[in-house]
């Protein structure tokens, strides 16, 4: 069968703007991007702005964002384009902080909420696993009117990435405070420090029954902690007397399903566990712990892996010229990320350590707060 010229002109026309389609979903979708590691600096030195490194090239860091005023914290998005941060601001507002979101792919900034414009701090984002809500600290201008903020509440971003977004409190009353919100491996569980029962509460979107919605662990150290990747289970620490005059931090391991509360570490009574970082399997975690016993004690806190299986303690970082935090898992668990401060010096550095090998690598020097930026495979 021959085909008209109408025929012949329709089907290049079809042609033309699925090849126009096509070129410009390749202008927009952001180049392969290997592993990659960010962080804060200068540590000693205002204003800290945030880097991105190659792990495998430690002179490959590159600094993304250039606040005048500083970037209090941050977090980088599931699929490793974004990174939401929040931004102390200038003018009046100089000391009040919004959150905003850098494209790292062609280095776009937006803003993602307007918080200095109604003397408001907002702060500690995190990013839902599926990318489409972000959960922050915001603390308004306290209704007495002396400067003070008011206490911390959950809010919430929906679709972050649309211009339509909306952002709101998580919880209407004025009773329920917040801070450090963590979302589960799963997206289905927000855990947050409530500070007002002295306590971690874990919110459930898809709870079996509604009874289940809400989870409380007692937890008087201040501390979110860590959810599993399942979301099962929490990680959090409580402030235990240590003879008769001084106490310490003893993790304890919280149970979502069934409701238990046990001591995470076997000899809890001779350490002071202070953060903990889940292994992508969900089978091991990895703790910073400071052994205070006579024939253990250490000066700074080291990293352990515990598995939860066997109980067995396994010696990850230990230098005692150092002293660790801010550890983290890499995606597939081979590596992983420590800040370590060398006692006595002058400023924390960034490290990564090779799990398979023992090989520790210092990517950052004068640098904090380091988290993984995920690959993006084109």
């Amino acid at each position: 069968m021959r085909l008209s010229r109408l025929d012949l002109t329709v089907a290049a026309v079809a042609l033309i703007v699925v090849l126009t389609i096509a070129a410009s979903l390749a202008l927009i979708q952001p180049p392969s991007a290997p592993l990659r590691v960010a962080y804060l600096a200068p540590s000693l030195k205002a204003p800290q702005n945030i880097w991105l490194v190659d792990p495998t090239k430690p002179d490959s860091a590159t600094q993304v964002t250039f606040s005048d005023f500083g970037v209090y914290d941050y977090a980088p998005s599931p699929d490793g384009r974004y990174i939401a941060y929040a931004e102390r601001q200038s003018g009046e507002q100089e000391y009040h902080v919004d959150l905003m979101l850098l494209d790292i792919f062609d280095g776009g900034v937006q803003r993602l909420t307007t918080c200095a414009a109604d003397g408001a701090d907002c702060t500690t984002p995190a990013w839902r696993s599926d990318g489409g809500q972000i959960a922050y600290m915001r603390r308004n201008a306290d209704i007495l009117g002396d400067g003070s903020l008011a206490p911390p509440k959950i809010w919430l971003i929906d679709t972050p990435l649309s211009a339509t977004r909306q952002t709101y409190p998580m919880f209407n009353d004025n009773q329920t405070t917040g801070s450090q919100p963590v979302y589960s491996g799963d997206g289905r569980r927000l855990a947050f420090y409530e500070h007002s029962g002295g306590g971690v509460m874990v919110f459930d979107f898809n709870p079996p029954t509604e009874s289940d919605r809400i989870r409380f662990i007692p937890a008087d150290n201040g501390s979110t902690g860590a959810l599993s990747p399942d979301g099962e289970r929490l990680i959090t620490s409580n402030l235990v007397m240590a003879g008769e005059a001084s106490v310490r931090s003893a993790l304890v391991l919280a149970n979502l399903v069934n409701g238990t509360l046990d001591d995470l570490l076997p000899d809890g009574q001779s350490s002071d566990g202070i953060s903990a970082a889940w292994h992508p399997d969900g089978t091991r975690v990895a703790i910073t712990r400071q052994y205070l016993d006579e024939s253990r004690y250490t000066v700074g806190q080291q990293v352990y892996e515990i598995n939860l299986a066997d109980q067995t303690l396994t010696p990850l970082l230990v230098d005692t010229a150092y002293t660790h935090g801010s550890i983290a898992y890499s995606p597939d668990g081979g590596y992983l990320l420590a800040q370590r401060y060398q006692l006595g010096g002058s400023a924390p550095g960034v490290w990564v350590l090779d799990i398979a090998t023992g090989i520790v690598t210092n990517i950052a020097s004068d640098a904090y707060l380091p988290m993984w930026v995920a690959a993006i495979e084109s």
